[in-house]
């Protein structure tokens, strides 16, 4: 009877003990995974469009060392910096090939590219933006991260007040 007991006694700790880990480990890459938009491949291109809202954004922040490329849209006004979504995007190669022409689905744009020298242009509001980047291959293994921010200003009309972008 005293082993039953101190069985039951082990079996309760042991519990208090893991379920802790338990819960971490639910929270960890995993949930992000599932907070995070879909992949979408065209042609040679896997990408995730999103970041709307905060546990998507979080979870495009959690995914994004998994992409070669980290796209990030933002609109700044002063010291106020918001997020953009709907920002027309393609990707090109050194040879001039359009390998990615899409409308964004929140301020992020992860991207899988093989190793190359890419040039990222970007359109909100008729502004246009260009950014080229080398993605490079360290020896064979892995590709390296390339993060690119894109910003547009958010100007004040000084007449009433509002806030408008430029065209």
């Amino acid at each position: 009877m005293i082993i039953r007991e101190q069985l039951i006694a082990f079996s309760i700790t042991l519990a208090i003990l893991i379920t802790p880990l338990i819960a971490s480990a639910e929270t960890s890459d995993t949930n992000f995974l599932l907070e995070a938009p879909a992949p979408v491949t065209l042609g040679s291109v896997t990408y995730v469009s999103g970041g709307v809202g905060d546990s998507e954004a979080e979870a495009m922040r959690a995914i994004a060392k998994n992409y070669a490329l980290e796209v990030i849209f933002i609109q700044k006004l002063k010291q106020r910096e918001e997020f953009l979504a709907a920002v027309n995007v393609q990707i090109k190669d050194h040879h001039d090939n359009l390998l990615l022409d899409i409308v964004t689905d929140g301020p992020y744009l992860l991207a899988n590219l093989p190793a190359g020298h890419y040039q990222i242009i970007a359109q909100h509001n008729g502004v246009v933006k260009q950014q080229w980047l080398m993605i490079i291959d360290s020896n064979n293994k892995n590709v390296t991260h390339k993060k690119v921010i894109f910003m547009w200003p958010i100007l004040e009309d000084s007449l009433d007040g509002s806030v408008a972008n430029p065209n």
